[in-house]
């Protein structure tokens, strides 16, 4: 048995069709994965897009296939890398997110892919992360790159269940930029939670947040998303799978490096308010991003998450 299909399945377990019927629980399955800019200057131990590219594209496959409720998210994807995944992952897929740089084809994408079969894309926008949100290619605060959150709203059609899912990267430079975007991101979520269904005005929308942060869990930033004081505060998901559930390494982010020894974690998914929202986490992982060939598919490792969200009107 190879590697990668070992490990795979002792974490999560047979595949399942994941055919969910009115009022089933919905087998939800998160993935972010940072895929490192197509540069044509690579760093010491890393290659090419072109020698990455089919290593990502069968292990995004391994990990969905036969999980219609996948939606992953991506950092650092520039315009012919999404092109690339899309074609790779098939017709059954489809995708959001615009450049950073223009709001369109330009600069690093933030993209989400889902698979229109099961999900139904009901709104989606793109924000800068700045004092000035829908300013195209604006900068915020110390920041020294443009930042963006991606964000889609997105029906469950078997059950009618609605979510939105955030896909976001946290500058690597600027610490205000940071703090001030994880007050950002919590503002937005809690628009996003906002229902327009009259008949249950109360009931808020399930929001999940995944990205590369550029932060370590004890950074302030990370402590302003979860902070217990803020309205429709994040979870990290890692903290809510028992320890017997997670599954892999710890460090997110390794370089094109087997050598690197500190604990960097960085990439993570969150949830908001998930004990109110009713969600059963089922396991937690950090996978691998080199095997046996020694290439790096990317100087990130993905991290995957498996949950239970309940059908719209069980929660």
């Amino acid at each position: 048995m190879k590697a990668s299909t070992f490990l795979s399945l002792a974490l999560f377990g047979p595949l399942c069709t994941c055919e969910s019927d009115q009022g089933q629980d919905i087998k939800l399955r998160l993935l972010t994965y940072n895929i490192r800019y197509a540069t044509t200057s690579p760093d010491t131990g890393e290659q090419l897009w072109s020698v990455r590219r089919p290593l990502m594209a069968s292990q995004l496959n391994f990990e969905t296939t036969n999980r219609p409720e996948s939606l992953i998210c991506m950092q650092e994807a520039l315009r012919q890398q999404v092109t690339n995944i899309q074609t790779d992952l098939g017709d059954s897929w489809q995708r959001i997110g615009v450049g950073r740089e223009d709001g369109a084809q330009k600069g690093e994408y933030s993209p989400i892919f889902y698979q229109p079969g099961t999900w139904q894309l009901t709104q989606n926008r793109t924000y800068w992360l700045s004092p000035t949100p829908d300013v195209i290619g604006s900068k915020g605060w110390d920041a020294a790159l443009p930042r963006i959150v991606t964000v889609a709203r997105l029906t469950h059609k078997a059950t009618g269940t609605p979510l939105v899912y955030m896909c976001t990267h946290f500058d690597h430079v600027g610490q205000v930029a940071r703090e001030n975007s994880a007050s950002l991101l919590i503002k937005i979520a809690n628009d996003w939670s906002k229902t327009n269904d009259t008949a249950t005005p109360n009931k808020t929308v399930p929001v999940f947040l995944a990205g590369d942060l550029n932060i370590q869990p004890n950074n302030k930033a990370y402590s302003t998303l979860i902070a217990p004081a803020s309205e429709g505060r994040m979870k990290d998901i890692k903290d809510l799978v028992p320890v017997a559930k997670w599954y892999g390494n710890n460090k997110t982010f390794t370089g094109f490096t087997s050598s690197k020894t500190d604990d960097t974690r960085i990439d993570y998914i969150f949830a908001r308010d998930p004990v109110k929202a009713g969600f059963k986490f089922l396991s937690y992982g950090v996978l691998t991003n080199s095997f046996d060939d020694g290439v790096y598919i990317s100087d990130h490792r993905p991290v995957v998450v498996d949950a239970l969200l309940p059908a719209a009107g069980k929660a």
